[in-house]
């Protein structure tokens, strides 16, 4: 009963000091609510078990090649054929089933795109714990030659496609040409694992059995799958491995595995999410801490402001014979009841921070859907709420219940400002300084960085750059001749086109994919085929170099008549770009020198050196690459560079292809600056956020700074109006509060550019080209919150040189 009568007589009194208790909840609301989504985000991806059965021995299997550039060499998609061989000898699985990407053309009446496919064995859904919200799964009858052509569909196809018609079970789909017949649909909330750290996910609208691929020698070689396993119970990841390094090992001797490659086994717990973005979410956790200690230190110091107005009444209590247990019980009660407040408020500015991060859409960020306010994330924000109350309720009580009460009594409500009181608000003052020029410091360093990136970019200007996907059907095309002149003619048709200044047509363009090739240098000794060198290879039309803005270095650029000479099969010219030249002509001039294919049936002579770009973005820097002339290729993308928006060109773009073939499916143009904004997505995430905390930890700083100095020279009004009695000046007493009042500042900058030097490091991967103890970034951390500073004491330090002495002593 006595917790009851305390909370309402806490209710009581906040309702007589609504000022006090509404910045109480705010600054609260603002540091819990901060604290809960960036929780849960923290917990949906890290945190949370992934949602598949015995996750905890679920593992990705790849392929490896050590020749290979990292961090491609520790995980290559695996060849049909040794998966084939793994199932067959692998005794550490109860389990491994395999899945790989694509795309088909959906045909009909009324239907014409493409669609995202996926083609999976049986055993796939199993293991993930997929059961069928309509219909069944695959069996192994289905996944073989000849089998009848069944289809799975996910539960947003089923929606968009049927409009959730239960009969669409046994309904057909045409898909590339043949006709595929529904057997089930998946549920709502499944979803494949993500790979290579997070890196992909896949989300197919279809799903077809992975005999559909094909069982050709060239498709059993190529290395195209994903493989998953479950581990035996009581087998180890480190067993694993040494197994399937034994079976590649007996399979490159045998010559169908390929002579230096490797396997190699990791779990999905690792394979889910890249070490950066747990990084990343850990460091916003961090700074939301930091925020909402902020916010306890600014909120402790109101409280202590707020108990020496109230000290009179706490002394007539405790003279009436409350015990000191009782007034801290009471007084931790008032907080712990604003606390409650500023959680529950705090759950809501949570709920509307999430969705306005969802907004954003960072690539990196896994499964956004199961991003939410939870019950995890409830008793994330209780735990905080009572922590809370501790750090800024719990001193102040203490402190107001050990007053000494003649003291208090014959004061009339005010204690003064005693030695000991200045130093703890002044700490106070420090500590919020000091977190305050820690998240200032690590928001520009990330700022910084960011526009780094920005400076550098990917190696050429890609803002008035727009591609299109080009996927060309089989049938019609089934010859090299036919989609030669299928790209040539489209890439006229597209230069054409008014506002369109450059056409061109690649098949591995940046940002989008890679494709990389062993070959051999003639005139040197042959390598070992595990040392064989190795090299991005992108086929291009004759302009593409020169349309996409990048330099010529040395020797020439294409010429159509090196495309045509490319595309007889002869020996051809092929350029490099400067990594190439650097990496295998050291000191050298590569122009003149001939590549040999791997097989050593084509020979090709490098004619020009081009400036680096970075495919994969800043962060995988520039890769040796070879550009061949050659539009013999069943998909590639057509690249336009233009003087007007990409949005105008959608149409013109389509008409073009259609043009050229009417029953192309809609080709999906883009601008280019999309694949940079996804590319930059998680970067620009991390950075605002960490400077909208920043931003919120320097106002709350500031508020914390002002609140206590304002307190302080209410306190001291006697004391100022004595100085000014016995003949010190306004300019004195000023001189005297602003040295008082600094110095606490000037502390917290020398204790947080001390801890920024230190938990500088914990950002290091998460910058480019900006060191995490930049002094630059440092100094206009520092500086920023000493201009700031004397905002805050201005309104104080004007009052305190103002004081009138005779009515100062008077009131006293």
């Amino acid at each position: 009963m006595s917790l009851v009568r305390d909370i309402r007589y806490a209710l009581h009194t906040l309702r007589r000091s609504p000022g006090y208790a509404c910045m109480c909840i705010a600054v609260l609301a603002l540091g819990i609510g901060a604290n809960a989504a960036i929780f849960s985000v923290l917990d949906s991806v890290i945190l949370e078990a992934l949602p598949y059965p015995h996750v905890d021995r679920l593992v990705f299997v790849w392929e490896r090649f050590p020749n290979m550039p990292a961090p491609i060499s520790d995980r290559m998609y695996v060849a049909p054929r040794n998966f084939e061989n793994w199932k067959r000898q692998a005794a550490v699985f109860e389990t491994m089933a395999a899945f790989q990407g694509g795309t088909l053309e959906e045909t009909g009446a009324d239907r014409r795109g493409h669609i995202s496919a996926g083609y999976a064995s049986p055993a796939l859904f199993p293991m993930l714990g997929a059961k069928p919200r309509r219909g069944r799964l695959f069996t192994q009858d289905e996944d073989r030659p000849g089998a009848d052509r069944v289809a799975l569909i996910d539960d947003g196809y089923f929606d968009r496609r049927f409009h959730r018609d239960p009969a669409a079970i046994g309904k057909s789909l045409a898909l590339g040409g043949v006709d595929y017949t529904v057997i089930g649909v998946l549920p709502p909330k499944f979803h494949l694992p993500s790979y290579f750290e997070g890196g992909n996910q896949l989300s197919p609208e279809v799903w077809l059995p992975l005999s559909n691929l094909g069982r050709t020698e060239a498709i059993r070689n190529e290395r195209t799958l994903c493989v998953a396993a479950r581990l035996k119970p009581g087998v180890s990841l480190a067993q694993a491995r040494a197994e399937m390094d034994g079976i590649a090992s007996r399979l490159g001797t045998s010559g169908s595995f390929g002579e230096g490659w490797k396997a190699n086994v990791f779990p999905f717990a690792v394979e889910d999410i890249g070490p950066e973005l747990h990084l990343a979410l850990y460091v916003l956790m961090a700074a939301v801490g930091f925020l909402l200690l902020i916010g306890c230190a600014n909120l402790a110091n109101l409280t202590l402001a707020r108990a020496t107005l109230r000290s009179r009444e706490i002394a007539v209590r405790l003279a009436l014979g409350a015990t000191r247990g009782r007034i801290v019980a009471q007084l931790v009660t008032e907080s712990f009841v604003v606390s409650i407040a500023g959680a529950a408020l705090g759950l809501l500015l949570a709920h509307w921070s999430i969705q306005l991060m969802l907004a954003f859409k960072p690539e990196d960020l896994q499964r956004p859907e199961l991003i939410a306010i939870n019950l995890p994330v409830f008793a994330f924000a209780a735990l905080a709420s009572v922590l809370t109350t501790v750090l800024f309720g719990l001193a102040p009580s203490l402190a107001a219940s050990h007053q000494d009460l003649n003291t208090a009594l014959r004061a009339g409500g005010a204690w003064g400002a005693s030695a000991a009181r200045v130093r703890s608000r002044q700490f106070l003052i420090a500590l919020e300084v000091a977190l305050a020029l820690v998240l200032v410091v690590g928001a520009g360093l990330m700022i910084r960085s960011f526009r780094e990136i920005l400076t550098v970019g990917i190696g050429f200007d890609t803002t008035r750059l727009t591609i299109a996907d080009i996927d060309l059907p089989a049938k019609p095309y089934s010859d090299g001749a036919r989609q030669s002149r299928f790209f040539r003619e489209l890439i006229a048709r597209a230069a054409a086109i008014p506002g369109v200044s450059g056409s061109a047509v690649v098949d591995n363009p940046p940002l989008h994919r890679i494709s990389m090739h062993n070959f051999y240098i003639a005139g040197r000794p042959d390598p070992p085929v595990s040392a064989l060198p190795i090299a991005d290879t992108t086929h291009i039309s004759a302009h593409y170099l020169r349309m996409i803005g990048l330099r010529l270095e040395a020797g020439r650029m294409f010429t159509g008549e090196d495309l045509a000479v490319s595309e007889k099969d002869h020996d051809g010219p092929v350029m490099v770009n400067r990594s190439f030249a650097q990496k295998f002509f050291p000191g050298e001039d590569p122009i003149g020198h001939r590549l040999l294919s791997q097989d050593k049936k084509q020979a090709f002579e490098i004619v020009g050196i081009i400036s680096d770009y970075r495919p994969m973005g800043v962060e995988g820097g520039a890769r040796p690459s070879i550009f061949w002339p050659y539009l013999k290729l069943p998909s590639a993308t057509l690249i336009v560079r233009s003087q007007v928006p990409a949005a105008t060109l959608t149409a013109a773009i389509r008409n073009a292809v259609w043009s050229l073939d009417k029953d192309l499916p809609a080709a999906e143009v883009k601008p280019m600056q999309e694949y940079v904004d996804q590319w930059l997505s998680q970067r620009k995430f991390n950075t605002l956020l960490l400077g909208i905390f920043a931003a919120l930890a320097l106002v709350l700083g500031m508020m914390g700074v002002y609140g206590v100095l304002a307190n302080l020279v209410a306190s001291r009004i006697r004391e100022i109006g004595i100085r000014m009695a016995i003949g010190a000046s306004p300019a004195a007493i000023g001189s005297l509060v602003l040295r008082q009042s600094m110095l606490p500042v000037l502390t917290g900058l020398a204790a947080g550019i001390a801890a920024s030097l230190v938990l500088g490091r914990f950002l290091e991967s998460l910058l480019f080209q900006v060191h995490p103890r930049d002094p630059l970034t440092l100094t206009i951390a520092a500086a920023t919150i000493l201009m700031i500073s004397p905002v805050a004491v201005y309104v104080p330090l004007r009052r305190a040189t103002r004081v009138d002495c005779t009515v100062a002593l008077r009131e006293e």
